[in-house]
């Protein structure tokens, strides 16, 4: 392929593999063939379904459906090869008919349950740690004793709001704007 026929999904560094609207595959760019271990001429005509295998088939053949049926994007996840993915299929539409499917493919760092656990196991420490503060506030005899146990009170809530902000990505949510 010369530089000029490139295309810009060459650039991504996540997989992407593009669909034609009989549900083939009719692109996969590098990141695709190295994460699946296939190639483009391989993966070229396949249904997109059938390049992936157990129940990541399922998935991307339900999200295909809907996205062709007018579901406009679909969010799904799957795994292949021990990795998951959280994947965003979205239509290709050409003067207002559908006329194909684009899937990005990101990585999720979610399947560990250390990580997925998170948000669980710091609410208690959390919340041991701010009903101190608000104890320590309310008897404080000195400005300054008090003006420090709000400050930690406020460094609690701040982090309460990233941990809630952590466990929305985490579930596949978008984090919250700042």
């Amino acid at each position: 392929m010369t530089g000029a026929s490139r295309s810009l999904l060459d650039f991504v560094d996540a997989p992407v593999v593009v669909g034609d609207p009989d549900g083939r595959a009719v692109y996969v760019n590098a990141a695709f063939e190295r994460a699946f271990g296939t190639s483009a001429e391989k993966a070229t005509g396949v249904l997109l379904a059938s390049l992936f295998d157990g129940g990541a088939r399922e998935a991307v053949l339900q999200a295909v459906a809907g996205v062709c049926g007018g579901d406009g994007t679909v969010r799904f996840r799957l795994r292949e090869e021990g990795h998951g993915f959280a994947a965003l299929a979205s239509p290709i539409v050409a003067e207002a008919d559908r006329v194909g499917v684009v899937i990005l493919l990101t990585e999720e760092l979610a399947d560990d349950e250390r990580l997925l656990a998170f948000p669980r196991v710091m609410q208690e420490p959390l919340d041991e740690l701010s009903r101190c503060l608000t104890e320590l506030a309310e008897g404080a005899n000195s400005r300054a004793y008090r003006r420090h146990a709000e400050d930690g009170l406020r460094a609690v809530g701040r982090i309460r709001k990233q941990t809630e902000e952590l466990s929305a990505v985490i579930q596949g949510g978008a984090s919250a704007k700042r």
